[in-house]
């Protein structure tokens, strides 16, 4: 509770040494400023929050990690900004830490599935960015998409976190689903979870030699989808989807993602008093999004999802990263 008061005080001084005009000209203000809020409701919610939510916001750890790193030659330029990051990547580790405990409490399944991707040093974020190649050629696949229960068996045995599991083992099946390129929405998104989860372990297995190709392929695929929905304008029945496509391929390192529109989208979706994110059109409808993801959405009071609020925060991270390269 005191880090959280502190964080808050210590925030207070920060935007107060901030003229309005220069937050809202300024997009890496604004990133930083909606981060700062996403963190204090991690602090106060981190018991009513799901094992997503902790997901997501360890990606925005290493996301702060990487940001100091690129920003230790412009001490002098970026003091206050510098100052802004340390504080909140500080905060951040203690509620992710309470958060992950607070799992392990009420949905141990899940937390022990997960473990190693929600401590710090896990994910590893780009250090450089690439262009998806259009041109690349594949064809369709057929036959059966992968689901999310299958989707978590495939990537804990990724972690080792199964019952006598080796790290980076692959089930057979894992490997016919996780290559199809005629799945879409979330069943094509965690295909590319799938790889990133390999890539953070530096896994040799062959499947994964050919990682740039998919992630390269999945990402055309999920790009498309994020320009076909905002064509149609259909962003508010498809935020938490369109936004976790930015977030993955973003780790994936795919610039095209960092959308000057989309960011004003992500930042649009935040509840400002509240600090988390909800982007779904209906009320907290939880049958709904039970049938769209295994794990049960968690609502928060005020109109927060933990879902929605887990992408947007791992997508923020990398549009700030990028706006520093």
């Amino acid at each position: 509770m005191q880090k959280m008061l502190d964080f808050g005080f210590l925030l207070m001084i920060c935007l107060v040494n901030l003229q309005p005009t220069s937050c809202q000209a300024d997009r890496r203000n604004a990133i930083i400023s909606a981060m700062e809020k996403a963190v204090m409701f991690l602090g106060e919610n981190h018991d009513k929050l799901n094992v997503d939510a902790v997901l997501g916001y360890s990606v925005l750890e290493a996301y702060l990690n990487m940001v100091m790193k690129r920003w230790e030659g412009n001490i002098m330029e970026l003091t206050i900004e510098r100052q802004r990051i340390l504080m909140m990547r500080e905060a951040l580790l203690t509620f992710m830490k309470e958060a992950a405990q607070d799992v392990e409490k009420q949905d141990p399944v899940s937390h022990k599935e997960f473990a190693p991707a929600l401590k710090p040093g896990f994910w590893k974020v780009p250090q450089e960015w690439k262009k998806i190649n259009e041109s690349i050629p594949y064809s369709l696949t057929s036959g059966s998409c992968l689901d999310f229960t299958t989707s978590d068996i495939c990537i804990s045995a990724l972690l080792g976190t199964q019952d006598d599991s080796d790290v980076c083992w692959i089930p057979d099946y894992c490997t016919n689903l996780m290559v199809n390129t005629h799945c879409d929405g979330y069943l094509l998104s965690h295909q590319l979870f799938y790889f990133l989860f390999a890539k953070m372990q530096s896994c040799p297995n062959s499947l994964f030699q050919n990682a740039a190709y998919y992630e390269n392929i999945f990402c055309d695929l999920m790009m498309q989808a994020n320009r076909n929905v905002e064509k149609k304008n259909f962003m508010d029945n498809c935020g938490d989807l369109f936004t976790e496509n930015i977030m993955f391929c973003g780790l994936a390192g795919f610039s095209e993602f960092f959308q000057t529109s989309w960011l004003d989208r992500i930042l649009n979706w935040q509840k400002q008093e509240k600090g988390c994110f909800w982007m779904y059109t209906f009320p907290s409808d939880e049958g709904h999004v039970r049938r769209r993801r295994k794990r049960t959405e968690k609502f928060v009071e005020g109109g927060c999802s933990s879902h929605n609020t887990a992408v947007a925060v791992g997508a923020l991270g990398g549009f700030l990263l990028y706006g520093t390269s």
